[in-house]
Parts: C-alpha cells; sequence; structure tokens
C-alpha cells in the first residue's frame, strides 16, 4: 500500500524528530558531537532504530559502545 503524501510528510517529520532528540541526549551526555556522528545519525531513516538508540544512550559509557565511533 503507497502511502499519501500527507502520511509521507508526517513519516519524515518523526524520522526528523527522532534525529534531534537523539542527537541532544547524546550531546547531552557525551558532550559535542563529531560531524562524523551527526551524520551517521542523520543517515538512519528507521524510527524504531532511533528509538531503540535513544533508550541505549541512557547505559551507555561511550559513543563506542553505541556504534557511533
Amino acid at each position: 500500500m503507497k502511502m499519501t503524501w500527507s502520511e509521507t510528510q508526517r513519516a519524515e517529520g518523526r524520522t526528523q524528530g527522532f534525529h534531534q532528540i537523539l542527537l541532544l541526549l547524546l550531546a547531552e551526555k557525551f558532550g559535542p558531537l563529531p560531524e562524523k556522528v551527526r551524520q551517521q545519525i542523520e543517515a538512519i531513516n528507521s524510527p524504531n532504530r532511533l528509538n531503540k538508540l535513544a533508550v541505549r544512550v541512557l547505559s551507555a559509557h561511550s559513543l563506542e559502545e553505541l556504534g557511533l565511533a
């Protein structure tokens, strides 16, 4: 089933929101993020994967532990 334009826009907005939240959480926990890490996060298109990473930030001790360095 093909998504409508409106549904596509909402999905993209949701993914962008996940990107912003995850980047904020990472910066808050680990300090300024390298550009490479920002690019890695922004390249993720799966809201589910972004959500799982955001949850893992709570217990992670490093960017490496999250597979982001």
